[in-house]
C-alpha cells in the first residue's frame, strides 16, 4: 500500500533520501466517482452496475477518513456479486481506502470505506505488554509504545510528534527549503497567512513573510532565546528590510551569486551568522546575550551587528524603534499569542501499556490517545500523534475575512455558519465553500476575521473582561501580534459530494476551537476529569486565604507535584532572597515581605510543555482572564495577582512561569 499525500512524499523515514514537496490541495475532495478505482485498475462504478447513484459522499477528517456511496438498487445486485462479501482496497487521487461493508435500508444500499492504514492496523491485534517509562531501560512512554505499533506496521512511515522529535539545525538554504516543507506537513509553527505584520510600519508583502518565517525557524533551530529572535528580527527589519534592500534574498545559490553583481545571500546563512558570528572569533548574538544577560533586545543587535550607525546609542537609536514591530514577528510565528486552552506533557508513571488479548493495534492507539485526549491520525505520508493546542499554534493556512457588506475574503468562500448565545462561547463553525480553491487539509489552521462573537481571538482581551474573564465586546483591531478579532480554529473535516460538478461543488468545512488534553493518569484506577479540566482542586491552589506567601506556596507545592520536583518553597525563598526590583526599577513581588506581597518564578527549561499546562492550571484555579501568553494583572477578595509568561515584558519571560501575589 503506497501513503497519500496532503502532507508530503511517499513515506520515507525521516532524514533518509529527498522528499517530494507536500501537494498544494486536499487530495480526494476534487474527484469524482468515476475516479474511484481498484487496485486492478477496474473502475468502483463499473462492478456497481446499472444502480443509481444517489449520493457518493467523501469526508476527509482529523481521525479516521471515510467514503460512503449511496445506491438506489432495488434488484439488489450489489448484494449478489463477491466484492459486497469480501476485503479490497479503492483508490482515489492519491489516497487508499478500504472496503468494509454494506448497510442496507430497503432499497438503499450504503457501501462503506476506510482510510486503508487504518484498515490495515486493525488486522493487527495483541495480547501485548510494555512497561511504562520511569527511567529504567526497555521501558517507554506513552507516544513511544503506540508510536512502535505504527511502524510496526507501516515501517517506513513518517512520524509527526512533538515529544519525540529532536530538532535538526538550519543553517542552509537546502535545510531551510526542508525545513519549509517538513513545517508545513507537520502542523508546525509558522506565519502563514496572517494579516497585520509591517516592515518598518509598513504592511508585509508575502515574500518578506516568507523570509520572516524562515529566519525565526532558522533561529529557533539553533535554540535562540526569545529576546535574541527579537533582536534578529530588528536586524533583519533594518538592515535588509526583511529583503526589500537584497536582491534575491532567500534564493541564491553559489552560482546565481557568483553570477550577480549584487552582494546577496541567503537568510539561513545570515541568521547563522547572526547568532554564532559572522567571522571566526565574532562574538555571536547567543552568545552576547549569555554575557549579557540583562541586555536589551537592540542592545543585542548592536553586539552581533556592531553597527557604525548604533554604535554611541548601544544600537537604541538604529534598532530600537524596531523592537517592538520585530516582537509581533515573533509573536505571529509562534501562533498568534497562544489558544484558550491548556496543554500537557507525559508524565511517566509505573505501570503498563498493553495491546489486549484479541485488541487491534488501532482500537489500542485510539484508546490511549482518547485517555490523555491527544490527536492519532493519519494524513499524507505521515502518522500524528499530537496535542490540539500543538496544532492550533502551527501556522495560518487560511485568513478569512467578512467585509461591511458581508462579503468574503478570499471570493471563493460562500458562507460561514455558527450558533452564538450570551452563556456559551462559540466553539465550532462550518465554512460551505468551493473545492476548486479550497486547500486546507484537516489539522491545520484558518482564522475568521470581521464575523463579530466567531472572531474574537487570542492575546491580549480585545475588551475589558467581565470579572469571570469573559470577553463581552468585538474588537475591529486585528494584530498579528495577538491576534485580536480573528478567531483561530482548526479544521476537523471537510466533507464533499463526488456527484457534484468539480466547478461548482461546495465543500463543507467542520472547524472548532481546540481542546485541551487530559493529564496522563497517575495509574489505571485514577479518575480523571472530562472536558479537558485541570485536576487542582486537591492541592489547594486557588484558596484565597492567609498572607501572599501562604497562596504563592499553594502553586508552589502544586508545581512541585507536576513537572517541576526542583521547585520547593525553600528554593523560591532562596531565589527571592538575591531578587532585586523589577526592570523599571520597581518594587518586585519577590522582595516581599511575604505577608504583603510574594511571588514564585517556576521553571524547567524554556517554554516547555509543563510550564504552558501550569500557566493554564494557575489561570484555572485563581478565575484568571488568561488567554495564552503575557503579562496579566487582576484582582480578587483583597488580593492582587500578576501572572506572566511568554513574553519580554518585565524580561524574558519564555523561560519561566511567573506568579505573584499581593495585598490590594
Amino acid at each position: 500500500m503506497t501513503p497519500g499525500a496532503d502532507g508530503g512524499g511517499k513515506g520515507k523515514p525521516r532524514g533518509k533520501g529527498k522528499k517530494e514537496r507536500p501537494p498544494k490541495h486536499v487530495q480526494g475532495i476534487g474527484a469524482d466517482l468515476d475516479s474511484i478505482t481498484l487496485r486492478g485498475g477496474e473502475k468502483l462504478k463499473v462492478h456497481i452496475g446499472p444502480a443509481i447513484v444517489t449520493k457518493p459522499t467523501l469526508k476527509r477528517g482529523m481521525g479516521n477518513s471515510s467514503i460512503e456511496i449511496t445506491i438506489y438498487d432495488p434488484k439488489r445486485r450489489w448484494l449478489k456479486k463477491s466484492l459486497a462479501s469480501e476485503k479490497w482496497d479503492a483508490h482515489i487521487d492519491g489516497l487508499w481506502f478500504r472496503y468494509i461493508g454494506t448497510s442496507k435500508q430497503s432499497k438503499t444500499l450504503t457501501l462503506k470505506f476506510e482510510d486503508a492504514r487504518v484498515a490495515r492496523m486493525r488486522e493487527f491485534t495483541g495480547p501485548i505488554r510494555q512497561l511504562a517509562h520511569r527511567g529504567k531501560p526497555n521501558e517507554v512512554t506513552r507516544a513511544e509504545f503506540m508510536v512502535s505499533l505504527v511502524l510496526e506496521v507501516f515501517p517506513d512511515i513518517d512520524i509527526v510528534c512533538p515529544e519525540l522529535h529532536d530538532r535538526q539545525p538550519i543553517e542552509t538554504a537546502k535545510d531551510g527549503q526542508q525545513a519549509q516543507d517538513d513545517a508545513d506537513a507537520d502542523r508546525s509553527k509558522g506565519i502563514g497567512d496572517v494579516r497585520g505584520l509591517t516592515v518598518k510600519g509598513v504592511a508585509a508583502t508575502e515574500e518578506q513573510k516568507k523570509i520572516g518565517e524562515r529566519a525565526i525557524r532558522a533561529a529557533e533551530s539553533l535554540d535562540a532565546p526569545a529576546v535574541v529572535i527579537v533582536a534578529m528580527m530588528a536586524g533583519l527589519i533594518v538592515e535588509s528590510g526583511l529583503g526589500d534592500f537584497t536582491r534575491n534574498y532567500m534564493e541564491m545559490t553559489e552560482e546565481t551569486q557568483a553570477a550577480s553583481k549584487y552582494d546577496a545571500f541567503v537568510i539561513e546563512e545570515a541568521v547563522t551568522g547572526f547568532l554564532k558570528g559572522y567571522v571566526s572569533g565574532q562574538e555571536g548574538a547567543i552568545e552576547y546575550a549569555r554575557k549579557h544577560p540583562d541586555a536589551k533586545p537592540y542592545e543585542i543587535t548592536q553586539g552581533a551587528q556592531i553597527s557604525g550607525a548604533g554604535e554611541s546609542s548601544g544600537g537604541a537609536a538604529n534598532y530600537g524603534p524596531w523592537v517592538d514591530e520585530a516582537r509581533e514577528w515573533l509573536d505571529a510565528y509562534g501562533g498568534g499569542g497562544g489558544s484558550d486552552v491548556g496543554t500537557t506533557t507525559i508524565i511517566t508513571k509505573a505501570r503498563e501499556w498493553k495491546v489486549g488479548d484479541k485488541e487491534t493495534y488501532w482500537r489500542a492507539i485510539d484508546r490511549y490517545a482518547d485517555e490523555v485526549n491527544w490527536r492519532a491520525f493519519f494524513l499524507g505520508d505521515r502518522f500524528f500523534y499530537i496535542s490540539e493546542p500543538d496544532l492550533i499554534s502551527s501556522k495560518v493556512r487560511l485568513a478569512i475575512e467578512c467585509d461591511e457588506d458581508g462579503q468574503f475574503s478570499p471570493e471563493w468562500i460562500e458562507d460561514v455558519d455558527f450558533d452564538f448565545n450570551e452563556n456559551k462561547p462559540i466553539s465550532s463553525a462550518t465554512i460551505k465553500a468551493f473545492v476548486r480553491k479550497w486547500g486546507v487539509p484537516p489539522g491545520a489552521v484558518a482564522t475568521l476575521a470581521g464575523l463579530g462573537p466567531a472572531s474574537i481571538g487570542f492575546g491580549s482581551a480585545p475588551v475589558q473582561p467581565d470579572k469571570k474573564g469573559h470577553l463581552r465586546g468585538i474588537s475591529d483591531n486585528r494584530k498579528a501580534a495577538t491576534g485580536e478579532g480573528r478567531g483561530r480554529y482548526l479544521v476537523s473535516s471537510i466533507e464533499v459530494d463526488l456527484a457534484k460538478k468539480k466547478e461548482s461543488r461546495l465543500a463543507e468545512i467542520s472547524i472548532r476551537r481546540p481542546t485541551p488534553p487530559r493529564p496522563e493518569p497517575a495509574n489505571e484506577t485514577e479518575t480523571v476529569s472530562s472536558g479537558g479540566s485541570f485536576n487542582v482542586g486537591s492541592s489547594g491552589m486557588g484558596v484565597l486565604e492567609g498572607t501572599p506567601e501562604d497562596i504563592v506556596n499553594e502553586v508552589i507545592d502544586y508545581a512541585h507535584d507536576h513537572g517541576f520536583p526542583n521547585v520547593t518553597r525553600e528554593s523560591v525563598r532562596a531565589a527571592n532572597a538575591e531578587h532585586g526590583p523589577t526592570v523599571d526599577g520597581n518594587t518586585s513581588d519577590h522582595q516581599g515581605p511575604p505577608d504583603v506581597r510574594w511571588a514564585a518564578d517556576i521553571s524547567n527549561g524554556r517554554t516547555t510543555p509543563e510550564e504552558t499546562a501550569l500557566a493554564w492550571a494557575i489561570a484555572k484555579a485563581f478565575d484568571a482572564p488568561w488567554h495564552g501568553s503575557g503579562l496579566i494583572t487582576w484582582e480578587r477578595e483583597g488580593y492582587r495577582f500578576q501572572l506572566i509568561y511568554k513574553t519580554l515584558e518585565g524580561g524574558d519571560h519564555y523561560d519561566h512561569v511567573h506568579f505573584g501575589c499581593a495585598v490590594a
